[in-house]
């Protein structure tokens, strides 16, 4: 008999569904395994890529109703019955395994619910190796890992671009997705060499970003994280190629284009460039929505345009700076949009046409402009100001029902 309760069962799912293990779109999904040894209890997940394991901590309250005496049991089912099962924290779900079917009961507002599930074959206890040392992870390695892992390309070409790079031998994470470059330095790994780690966004839920000290370590296969009650391997790609991130990186002369971005100014842009977003009709992260960087005046000027007004919206950031030569680009609003969540506020570049670069600390952003033919000039626009002027609130209409652009983007040199 395994005990759990319905509050571990959501935990467990929410996890194992940002990790995109599980996808009930799907026809099939990938098992879970369940361990219970008195009242430790293991629930455990893999796929080619990666594998999750969460473990219930020793003498919780929550397993007041099973004792250590009792043997290991373990039983392998379908992820469907977390999803039936799962519900408030309280509530105990009770499994008996009878031959090839598990019985899960449990309570529902008073009434009894019971239902079965069909057992299927234990997965190679190779898939859940680890390793046999772990190092503690610096503090800003999770922010780190997470903010790589969000410029990465779903699919991998001729670059590996669904991985991304721990390079020991820089001490430093970048990831890539040909558009965009981010590259965290200062980041102290415990190998020499390179690692490409396959690409996830389960470290986005919000169950392991709670987690304050985390370990790593590496098997022959994977990288090992323990978070907490969670332990997650990432697969290592030993056969493809990276691309030579750091030639990438542009140098800036003194006379490069630079906008030096005020903290006020920076969350204001971020504010109405998210509620020009919010208003797209189009998510698709293949469909462009351009906005123009203008740094030719005295003051900065971001302008952005929507299908629903022929008119643009130009966002004067009052408190903000140009220096070195006027210039303008064309970038891709959710690029923008990004940096600034990041904490970005300083942009150069020499060229319309050349790559834009972002520096914050140890971190460097790169970013690929649009066609120069994109670049909204001076006119008749709807104005916004960031500081304190009359102009500081947009006409209602300026961001609603707003189309996405199809303009298409540069990709960063990395052949």
């Amino acid at each position: 008999m395994l005990h759990f309760t319905r509050g571990e069962a959501r935990r467990v799912l929410a996890v194992l569904r940002k990790a995109g293990l599980v996808n009930f779109s799907r026809r099939i999904q990938p098992p879970i395994t369940l361990v219970q040894s008195g009242s430790q209890l293991r629930i455990l997940c893999a796929t080619k890529d990666h594998w999750v394991l969460w473990e219930r901590e020793l003498g919780s309250p929550e397993t007041r109703y099973s004792t250590p005496s009792e043997p290991a049991t373990r039983v392998t089912v379908s992820a469907e019955l977390l999803r039936e099962c799962q519900g408030p924290d309280e509530e105990v779900v009770s499994l008996e395994i009878d031959q090839d079917i598990v019985k899960a009961s449990w309570c529902a507002s008073g009434f009894a619910v019971e239902h079965e599930f069909q057992v299927f074959d234990a997965p190679d206890e190779h898939l859940f190796q680890h390793p046999r040392e772990y190092f503690s992870c610096p503090p800003e390695f999770m922010t780190a890992l997470r903010q790589v892992m969000a410029v990465r390309e779903n699919v991998s070409s001729r670059y590996a671009l669904n991985c991304v790079q721990l390079s020991g031998s820089r001490q430093q994470l970048a990831g890539t997705d040909s558009r965009q470059l981010l590259i965290h330095r200062g980041i102290p790994l415990p190998w020499p060499e390179d690692l490409l780690v396959q690409g996830t966004d389960l470290f986005e839920a919000p169950e392991l970003q709670r987690v304050k000290a985390v370990r790593m370590g590496r098997t022959e296969h994977d990288l090992v994280l323990q978070l907490g009650h969670w332990t997650v391997g990432l697969k290592l790609n030993t056969e493809s190629r990276y691309p030579p991130v750091e030639r990438v990186v542009p140098s800036l002369s003194e006379d490069a284009t630079r906008l030096e971005l005020h903290p006020l100014d920076a969350n204001r842009l971020k504010e109405l460039l998210h509620r020009m977003l919010e208003t797209c009709s189009s998510r698709s992260p293949t469909t462009h929505h351009p906005l123009t960087v203008d740094l030719t005046g005295d003051v900065p000027i971001v302008r952005c345009r929507t299908n629903h007004s022929p008119r643009a919206t130009e966002i004067r950031l009052t408190r903000s700076s140009r220096l070195g030569n006027p210039a303008r680009v064309c970038l891709e609003t959710r690029f923008l949009v990004s940096a600034l969540e990041m904490g970005f506020q300083q942009l150069g570049f020499h060229k319309s046409d050349s790559p834009v670069r972002l520096d914050q600390q140890q971190r460097v952003y790169i970013l690929m402009p649009l066609d120069p033919d994109s670049l909204i000039p001076p006119g008749d626009h709807h104005v916004i100001a960031t500081g304190p002027e009359p102009t500081d609130v947009a006409p209602a209409h300026v961001f609603d029902q707003a189309q996405g652009s199809t303009v298409r983007g540069a990709e960063l040199a990395i052949a």
